[in-house]
């Protein structure tokens, strides 16, 4: 085996790791571990799977979620997609601010989402004219059903126009890339000049992450290859050529579901799109709003589940 080494500085893996499986969508009974730099403090999977073997460990739901609404099918369809709308409300806030100073500065607007899922965040949002990026088709299908122009491809290979773009996201898909730097730097050629990067990811030094410890869903193992915390995703950024303008860890979408399903794993929605439980649906429901206030008060005090930044290119 390779020698193991931190994907943020370098470093060597300081004391045991934590051997952990898929508790989430229970795709493997494999172990994977996760090492701790004895420099930055980092936390990493390694070693990491190759990417065809990482391939089977996201489901179908893991981008899109139950088909109701990209099939105009059902009560339950139209009431998740409330749900979501309604629980979205920090990402709408967050996206609408950077797009409305953008406007009142005359540059021209357009919107790229990547790893945009069902659409759910484009159509909330509701900035135009935007438009969204993934690799999987069955997640295509249901943003072209919201009426939203959506390409697949990644940053790497996406057939799109290098500063065609004014903002370019990424909710929770920095965490699944092994080189995050190049991965921002790959947005960042798409970015126009005067252009915001707004990336959300996972806070691994959140209250949450230090009272559950391995047991806390933000490592999401296998899928989830990088742990940051606020400082990490800071220096990320600036070596991909950013500084940091805004940052935010209020989530009122991820931080209490994060919550319910490290305590709460086996009722977590998506992972059990094959076996549809209208009592589990209501209990998972329940256990999201009353987890809502003790989440938002650790994100005011600087400890929330996530953390979402804008940063610019440098210069910008």
């Amino acid at each position: 085996m390779s020698q193991v080494v931190c994907p943020h500085c370098g470093g060597s893996p300081k004391g045991e790791p934590w051997d952990l499986t898929d508790r989430l969508f229970r795709t493997t009974a494999k172990r994977f571990l996760v090492q701790r730099c004895g420099s930055c403090a980092l936390r990493f999977l390694a070693p990491v799977p190759p990417f065809s073997e990482l391939a089977g460990y996201y489901p179908k739901t893991y981008w899109t979620g139950p088909s109701d609404r990209a099939e105009g099918k059902g009560l339950h369809g139209r009431l998740t997609e409330l749900y979501r709308r309604t629980m979205l409300f920090d990402h709408a806030r967050f996206v609408r601010r950077v797009a409305s100073e953008q406007r009142k500065k005359g540059l021209a607007m357009r919107w790229l989402d990547i790893g945009c899922g069902d659409g759910s965040v484009l159509e909330t949002v509701g900035v135009r004219p935007c438009v969204g990026l993934d690799s999987s088709r069955d997640a295509l299908r249901q943003v072209l059903a919201r009426g939203i122009p959506a390409v697949q491809g990644w940053v790497t290979q996406a057939p799109l126009r290098e500063g065609a773009f004014s903002i370019v996201s990424m909710f929770h898909v920095l965490e699944h890339v092994d080189d995050p730097v190049e991965f921002l730097r790959g947005a960042g050629r798409l970015l126009a000049k005067g252009g915001s990067l707004v990336v959300q990811v996972p806070n691994a030094r959140s209250l949450q992450a230090f009272l559950l410890g391995k047991y806390w869903s933000g490592y999401d193992v296998p899928r989830h290859l990088i742990h940051f915390t606020p400082r990490h995703l800071r220096e990320t950024a600036e070596r991909a050529g950013f500084h940091v303008v805004r940052q935010t860890q209020l989530s009122v979408r991820d931080n209490p579901t994060t919550l319910v399903n490290s305590v709460f794993p086996r009722l977590y929605p998506l992972a059990r799109a094959a076996e549809p439980s209208f009592l589990r649906d209501v209990t998972y429901l329940g256990l999201t709003l009353l987890a809502i206030p003790p989440t938002f008060l650790g994100a005011l005090c600087g400890f929330g589940a996530t953390v979402m930044i804008e940063a610019r290119r440098a210069g910008d």
